[in-house]
């Protein structure tokens, strides 16, 4: 009766097996070293020298085709330049055709030089036309050589067909006929482009 008494009682029996209640509670297991995370190893640093990566190389042809671009601008300068002395040949050639028909008007971008000769040799007489076409036809074809030269790109024919050019533009300054002195002017201007073109080739 008694054990019995005993067992019925709350807690006594639970309390013979089971932990004490002045047990020390259970302490957390520490982490071994084995146990961690391992632990990424840092990138090795980049080497130099010799073993280095090689930089990204910048675009193939990008300088390449900068440096083409500039040298056909100027070509195309030189060019632009050279050519009048074409249309100044050109159209002197046509004045003096114009002058041997009897008519009276001139382009004014034409040399002075050979309309001064056409003018003489009228006043001469018929027998003046032959040689006055003569010279006419012999400053033209410089005026063309020249122009045939500077395309070429030499620097000498620039340099002596604005010299004869601006000559030539003085007999316009001479007689004060100032749109052909403007003109003149402009056509030097645009020469000496050319000139400074080929200087840079």
């Amino acid at each position: 009766m008694a054990s019995e008494a005993t067992n019925s009682r709350p807690g006594v029996g639970a309390s013979v097996g089971g932990p004490s209640p002045f047990s020390r509670p259970p302490q957390p297991k520490p982490v071994s070293m084995y146990d961690r995370a391992p632990v990424a190893a840092p990138s090795a640093a980049r080497p130099r020298g010799a073993n280095a990566a090689p930089l990204p190389a910048s675009p193939a042809g990008v300088g390449a085709g900068t440096i083409d671009e500039a040298r056909k601008a100027l070509e195309s300068q030189r060019r632009n330049g050279a050519q009048w002395f074409y249309w100044v040949a050109a159209l002197s050639l046509i004045n003096c055709v114009v002058a041997l028909t009897g008519a009276q008007w001139r382009f004014i971008l034409g040399l002075g030089v050979t309309q001064v000769v056409q003018e003489l040799s009228h006043r001469s007489g018929p027998s003046a036309d032959v040689t006055a076409g003569l010279v006419s036809l012999a400053v033209i074809g410089l005026f063309a050589f020249f122009g045939y030269q500077a395309t070429k790109g030499r620097g000498w024919a620039f340099i002596a067909g604005m010299v004869l050019y601006a000559l030539d533009g003085v007999i316009f300054l001479l007689i004060q006929h100032w749109v052909g002195v403007g003109f003149h002017a402009f056509a030097l201007v645009m020469i000496g482009r050319g000139y400074a073109a080929s200087r840079q080739l």
